[in-house]
């Protein structure tokens, strides 16, 4: 988890406000403990965990991290008791598996806030990528789909029940900086409490649809009966998030951070956010080039350069994702994305 660890703390350092930093499901504490020592925006923080091993654990840890004890302390307990007790601008949820049932609990800490961070870690992947089906209509209420571009459909999903849960409690979201990696789903967003920004973000939420036979892709508010493109039966996934998964400026502001650590991933984060700059205001899917070929049975496959060269010259934007190496994202349509791929082979 280096690597997520890491990002996240640029995700506490670019927020740039004083921060009441609490972090949930603490175990160790070393997640909190790097964001204590490498962002001096962080005021207090405290480290919150049920178990009492965990908990002797982290304050060995704060003792030897050098942290002082007005700004790092420890709370013994369970997170729905605790969230009538404890305020926080920041909120770290990282629980085994799915974070779905905190999501109340989580929202409760904000209780005396107009603006708060909430940070979201999701290991459940098979869950929310469409492997399995059954416990993703029960965590997040969401029909998932398990196809080319799953990684980005789950991470949508995770934060469409974000979504909702915020509206509950008059809050709207923005997904600050969001991507998958590995085992994990991840999105650091700001809330703020506004009925209007509530409604906002309930607004931007919709369905994405996939056709296996012919590969044709979309979204909108409702999934089509078949797909438009050949007349066959499509899948559907949602409801899920069709807004934005980054914020440009932040992930900026993070690309600076980044610059002037000396963490161990600095090079692989720094790929990273550049390539999630590119995929603000791309469509809430990505096209998987090896998919593609097979689909089309092309006897080889053409370099992903070569394809964003011919749909760059047709007028189209297209890009690397970080969600899949051999994935881009475009606004093109699948015919183009399609005439593209044999024009490079």
């Amino acid at each position: 988890m280096r690597l997520c660890r890491s990002m996240s703390s640029l995700a506490v350092g670019a927020i740039g406000e004083k921060l009441e930093l609490v972090d949930a499901f603490t175990a160790s504490g070393i997640r909190g403990i790097r964001y204590a020592k490498e962002n001096k925006n962080v005021k207090t923080l405290t480290l919150l965990d049920i178990d009492r091993r965990a908990i002797s654990l982290a304050k060995k840890n704060i003792k030897a991290s050098k942290l002082k004890p007005r700004t790092a302390s420890t709370a013994l307990g369970n997170i729905s008791r605790l969230a009538f007790e404890l305020d926080a601008d920041f909120l770290e949820i990282d629980p085994f598996g799915t974070p779905s049932p905190y999501l109340v609990d989580a929202f409760r800490f904000f209780n005396t806030k107009k603006k708060a961070y909430l940070s979201v870690t999701a290991t459940d992947v098979a869950v929310l990528c469409g492997g399995k089906i059954a416990p993703c209509q029960k965590n997040y209420h969401s029909k998932p789909m398990n196809n080319e571009f799953t990684h980005e459909t789950g991470l949508r999903i995770m934060l469409k029940r974000i979504a909702e849960v915020a509206a509950e409690f008059n809050m709207g979201i923005r997904p600050l900086v969001s991507f998958s990696d590995k085992h994990y789903l991840k999105s650091v967003i700001e809330v703020r409490r506004s009925a209007d920004l509530a409604f906002e973000a309930m607004s931007a939420l919709g369905h994405v649809f996939f056709c296996e036979k012919c590969g044709e892709r979309g979204f909108g508010k409702f999934p089509p009966n078949s797909c438009p493109g050949c007349g066959a039966d499509a899948d559907f996934a949602g409801m899920l998030w069709l807004g934005q998964l980054h914020d440009y400026d932040f992930l900026e502001r993070m690309g600076n951070l980044n610059a002037q650590r000396e963490y161990a991933d600095k090079g692989e984060i720094g790929r990273m956010l550049s390539l999630m700059e590119t995929e603000i205001g791309m469509p809430p899917y990505y096209f998987n080039i090896h998919a593609l070929c097979k689909l089309a049975r092309t006897v080889s496959v053409p370099t992903l350069d070569a394809v964003l060269e011919k749909l760059s010259s047709s007028g189209y934007k297209a890009h690397r994702t970080h969600f899949s190496p051999i994935s881009i994202k475009t606004d093109a349509p699948l015919t183009a994305v399609r005439e593209a791929v044999a024009g490079a082979v």
